[in-house]
């Protein structure tokens, strides 16, 4: 029996999914809607975190990526504390206020590099939202998470398949549009004028790997890795997508990953 591919996203409108699901030729199902799990079908699982009232013990076994381990990866705090405990390389993080002010208020981690604490105050978030940048203790503002600040040379996204290893790596550079004044220092987003090529991407060995551990450590079978590197400071995981923007040779890569798996 051939098998048969469903895409289950987090948002019916998202790009990605549609943009996924139109290039494999397959329908997209509801959270709860008429989708009934068959023999012989499997489902991407498009950053959805929620349980389906068509999910059953045996259609569990034929999701790429399991509900429980997207919502994992969602919580930027479960996030790190997981990282953290498989020994994955990311930044010094608290929720409380007052051992971020002594970040601030101690010597540099980083002597001669950028000295800051990132105050987010959205645990679920990407893009930057909701981040307060804090350069000295009475800038810390009220928040569930504190990240210490790691400085980098360069930021990548690395699209890894848990069967395939890495599948496609961008990196973000600047985009010369956007006036050198109006560029943020510490976050690197499409607002502050950074944007993602693929052109001329060489990453270190040791950014390739430590995405790879990092799907794996979230229990994930796919998983676009954000990572900043510094060639002092090595790699720095950021944060795991489970529903990145595809666009391009990027989402024919997923789509023929996807076919290879089924």
């Amino acid at each position: 029996m051939p098998t048969k591919l469903y895409v289950y996203p987090y948002n019916m409108q998202s790009t990605s999914a549609r943009n996924l699901a139109g290039v494999l030729g397959v329908f997209r199902i509801r959270q709860n809607g008429n989708y009934r799990h068959r023999p012989g079908k499997k489902v991407v699982n498009w950053g959805n975190g929620h349980l389906a009232n068509w999910m059953t013990p045996m259609s569990m076994e034929h999701i790429y990526n399991k509900p429980q381990n997207v919502e994992l990866a969602s919580s930027k705090l479960e996030t790190l504390q997981q990282l953290s405990i498989s020994g994955i390389p990311i930044p010094d993080f608290t929720d409380l206020p007052q051992r971020a002010k002594l970040w601030l208020q101690s010597e540099p981690k980083y002597p001669g590099l950028k000295h800051a604490v990132l105050c987010r105050t959205l645990t679920r978030a990407n893009s930057g939202r909701g981040i307060v940048i804090a350069t000295i203790p009475e800038q810390i503002v009220s928040a569930p998470l504190y990240t210490r600040y790691v400085p980098k040379q360069d930021e990548y996204r690395v699209h890894v398949f848990r069967e395939f290893g890495v599948i496609d790596v961008q990196q973000k550079r600047r985009d010369s549009e956007i006036a050198i004044e109006e560029r943020d220092p510490y976050i690197r987003n499409h607002d502050a004028g950074w944007v993602f090529c693929r052109e001329n991407v060489h990453p270190p060995q040791a950014v390739l790997q430590a995405a790879e551990n990092a799907v794996m450590a979230l229990g994930l079978d796919f998983g676009a890795v954000d990572i900043g590197f510094h060639n002092n400071i090595g790699p720095c995981v950021y944060e795991v997508n489970t529903a990145p923007g595809l666009e391009g040779q990027t989402l024919t890569n997923y789509a023929e990953a996807f076919q290879k798996l089924v």
